[in-house]
């Protein structure tokens, strides 16, 4: 998610802010204190109309609040340089194996410079989430940052037991080689075709896969 062109930040079941990528940085204008600061990184926050918004209002916080996940509610940031930024928030629950929620992911679309191309970004980002086929992003270092929900059906993490740890956890011992030659293709911006292999479950048992891996190239 670190490198996706969209911002993306995640909460705990507290609201406390656990992760932000720079794409959400820069839409806030500063970098909140993970662990510490509530339901947003901005600076503050203001109602389409102009209205203060504080923090417990925003979309993030009536989705815990309520147990719900919140459809494009849109509202203003106001960065430390007084600029303003429209944006539109979509935070999606998060849940444990027993269904209990442990927080909220959010995605916030930049509405300054909304094109097409932002459009379709999203609409991307909508059909990998609800994609039946396991879909997982890793960094050029194999640390995963982003993993759909066919990904936790398959596997059996949830996405905030999943993201930023090394994709080998999911790869048996004995397969390990596997990775060091696909970082190695990917690094020479080669893609991967889809080859029949192995992989661990979180409860250690091993599934066959047909794995296909591509290169996600800046710009």
């Amino acid at each position: 998610m670190q490198a996706l062109p969209v911002a993306i930040y995640t909460v705990d079941g507290q609201g406390r802010i656990t992760f932000f990528n720079e794409a959400a940085a820069e839409l806030w204008g500063h970098r909140p204190v993970i662990g510490r600061d509530l339901w947003c990184g901005s600076w503050k926050l203001r109602h389409l109309d102009g209205r203060d918004m504080a923090h417990g209002e925003c979309p993030m916080a009536v989705s815990l609040r309520e147990g719900r996940d919140v459809s494009w509610d849109q509202a203003i940031a106001e960065r430390p340089d007084g600029e303003l930024v429209p944006f539109r928030a979509h935070p999606r629950l998060l849940r444990d194996e027993a269904g209990h929620v442990i927080g909220a992911i959010n995605t916030l679309l930049d509405l300054r410079t909304q094109t097409l191309g932002d459009e379709a970004r999203m609409r991307l980002a909508a059909i990998v989430e609800s994609s039946m086929d396991a879909i997982v992003s890793k960094d050029i270092n194999g640390i995963i940052t982003s993993w759909n929900d066919a990904a936790e059906r398959l596997f059996g993490y949830t996405p905030a037991e999943a993201i930023g740890r090394p994709v080998t956890m999911l790869i048996p011992p004995d397969r390990l080689n596997e990775e060091v030659s696909i970082i190695s293709r990917i690094r020479a911006g080669e893609r991967v075709p889809s080859y029949e292999t192995m992989r661990l479950r979180k409860d250690g048992t091993l599934v066959s896969v047909s794995l296909t891996v591509s290169p996600i190239r800046d710009g």
